[in-house]
């Protein structure tokens, strides 16, 4: 029996994409800021480019809604939850084919705080 492959799964990059959400989500999918916007990568191993790996929130790694998610602020990563679970299917459904499965989403959602 063939043991597992240690090395992760190649990230998908994709410059394109990014650009172009850039210019299609305007906004922050948690307040609604629309001054500085950034991409949050939601699963970030790998940190996939893909539409369903990404919400546009306000500032950067370290202000705003993406600072709070990036310092794990538990107010904000429950609404952030609360979002992909209303109005992201596209990533519930990406992240059931990462994780295996949608009993693992919950499990996934639940340990990083998404939901309680």
């Amino acid at each position: 029996m063939a043991s597992p492959d240690p090395k992760p799964p190649k990230r998908i990059r994709d410059p394109e994409l990014l650009r172009a959400l850039h210019l299609e989500w305007r906004s922050c999918a948690l307040c609604g800021s629309t001054g500085k916007l950034s991409l949050h990568h939601i699963h970030r191993h790998p940190r996939d480019d893909v539409r369903a790996n990404l919400v546009m929130l306000c500032g950067s790694g370290t202000t705003g809604c993406h600072g709070r998610i990036t310092v794990n602020d538990p107010v904000v990563i429950r609404h952030l939850g609360k979002h992909l679970i209303q109005q992201r299917k596209d990533t519930i459904e990406y992240l059931g084919a990462k994780l295996g499965g949608v009993l693992a989403v919950g499990e996934w959602l639940r340990r990083f705080g998404y939901i309680r």
